[in-house]
């Protein structure tokens, strides 16, 4: 890939749980436009998703990459992606993720896509982004899904109890909850981990039954999740999403199996007082 090297990124990490499928393909380095190297790992590996295995976005467009300059001056990147299924590719690792976060969340991806497209289509200049656009740029680029069969903890996210999801309850969120990374821009910051990332969160309740599928079949089942959720709640907005410190995630992070961790309160935030 163009100037990019990927030597320096640990596919085993738990954070890339969801992408380390189809980025450990991809070479370390190379000289290859990335968006050639994206091509390649649509036939790789796993069946596409849509018609005759190929991936898809929501106007039934085959996905393709393609380089940034095939986006004509002018035109809006997710409506052009909407419009022609070609995603505009650029030789860094945020458009790398992107790639990825494609394979492993094709409808929720697709269906993200979709709403902007739809978005942009009736806005107009004056009336900037609005709330719609804002959640879902913010889902796209920053989000996290965490897969839940307790009420008791996601009520402690959406309170951010820290130490009842954290501490007192660490063993119930390690066999009740999982988390998927699914923002390109989260995956990016990722790469180098630091104590102040926060992810914007998507709780989707599961039954117990979940966490005894294999783990491909898991993230199918929160990818169609997330897409018919995103699908049935045209309200969407910022308010629906729970930040949550991601190194505070047990297993996800060494120094976290010390209480401690979580009294840093300029990381680990006291909690709201109402919360939809």
């Amino acid at each position: 890939m163009a100037g990019l090297d990927l030597t320096h990124i640990d596919w085993g990490q738990p954070w890339f749980a969801g992408i380390a499928h189809k980025g450990e393909l991809l070479a370390p380095s190379g000289d290859e436009p990335l968006c050639d190297s994206l091509n390649r790992l649509l036939t790789a590996g796993e069946g596409g998703h849509g018609a005759r295995g190929r991936t898809r976005v929501a106007s039934g467009k085959p996905l393709v990459f393609v380089p940034q300059s095939d986006l004509p001056e002018g035109r809006a990147y997710e409506a052009h992606i909407h419009q022609t299924g070609r995603i505009p590719t650029r030789d860094n690792l945020h458009d790398l993720f992107n790639g990825l976060a494609w394979f492993a969340f094709p409808q929720t991806k697709a269906r993200l896509n979709a709403m902007q497209a739809r978005a942009l289509k009736k806005a107009s200049a004056a009336e900037g982004r609005g709330p719609l656009r804002d959640a879902v740029t913010i889902f796209d680029e920053n989000g996290l899904v965490l897969a839940c069969s307790s009420d008791e903890l996601a009520q402690a996210l959406r309170r951010f109890d820290w130490r009842t999801l954290f501490v007192e309850r660490r063993t119930a969120t390690l066999m009740q909850t999982e988390p998927w990374a699914v923002g390109h821009g989260l995956l990016e910051k990722l790469v180098r981990p630091y104590k102040a990332i926060t992810a914007h969160t998507l709780i989707v309740p599961v039954d117990d039954s979940y966490f005894r599928a294999s783990p491909q079949q898991r993230r199918t089942t929160i990818d169609r999740l997330v897409a018919d959720w995103l699908d049935n709640w045209p309200f969407f907005t910022a308010r629906d999403l729970c930040p949550l410190p991601v190194l505070g995630l047990p297993g996800w992070w060494p120094d976290n199996t010390s209480p401690g961790f979580y009294d840093d309160t300029e990381v680990f935030r006291p909690g709201r007082t109402r919360q939809r």
